[in-house]
């Protein structure tokens, strides 16, 4: 982030206007069908509270699915994570909501094309896209603005790294009947908790709220499976006997 503030501004008195530029907005190579709230929370360090006021106040929305009423959750875009983060880090620099909103619609109805060479310039009122270099735009707004350059590459990088490593499978080892067996957690980030497989025993599946959770129920999945083959082999035995 660039802050430039004017010989006015920089001993603290009044910003008269805020400026925004937004730069290198490329889609991302991320497909998932989407991100509960809890993979968000963790993905975009925002708390639930602002999560779920601006969610409510339209500031960004779930745009896969939005909750309808109790017991109803919300679904996230990978796009949805780009714009929290980008709103987190406009908060932090004291930009105001309604110059945010500004932004994040501009951000929204741009989303899959290049932002390089355009800026965006937010005074509370109204938000104009630019042509500009930074540096110009700079030079053309220093009398008492403050100037932030918010670069949303690096955010989408940064995501797509988190989303990778969050969503990554993970292996267990898990006792059952005397052995280990060989667990694969996978993690749905948009229900939350895992989908829990066992490659040793074709047709072995389970599913856990939490890691902790799928020990156990992989443990089970894991009796059943080996008490089902066994039937299945002894029904086999008795109809080769009474041949």
């Amino acid at each position: 982030m660039r802050e430039n503030l004017s010989a006015r501004g920089r001993l603290g008195i009044h910003v008269a206007s805020v400026a925004v530029e937004l730069q290198a907005c490329y889609p991302t190579c991320v497909e998932r069908n989407g991100f509960g709230v809890a993979a968000v929370l963790r993905l975009t360090h925002v708390s639930y509270r602002n999560l779920d006021y601006w969610a409510r106040t339209g500031l960004v929305r779930s745009s896969i699915k939005q909750a309808a009423g109790k017991g109803s959750r919300r679904v996230y875009a990978f796009e949805d994570l780009v714009a929290l983060r980008l709103v987190g880090r406009l908060r932090q620099a004291g930009i105001p909501l309604q110059a945010i909103r500004r932004a994040v619609r501009y951000l929204q109805a741009h989303a899959g094309k290049p932002l390089s060479t355009l800026g965006l310039v937010a005074d509370g009122r109204r938000i104009l896209a630019t042509a500009y270099h930074p540096k110009k735009m700079i030079d053309a707004t220093a009398e008492g603005q403050v100037v932030i350059a918010v670069d949303i590459a690096p955010i989408r990088r940064r995501l797509e790294a988190d989303v990778s490593e969050l969503g990554a499978d993970r292996d267990i080892s898990v006792r059952a009947r005397g052995r280990s067996y060989r667990v694969v957690l996978s993690p749905d980030l948009e229900a939350g908790g895992y989908a829990i497989s066992v490659p040793e025993l074709p047709g072995c599946f389970s599913e856990a709220d939490d890691a902790r959770e799928a020990v156990r129920m992989a443990r089970e999945a894991i009796e059943l499976w080996l008490d089902t083959e066994a039937d299945l082999r002894k029904s086999k035995g008795g109809r080769a006997a009474q041949r």
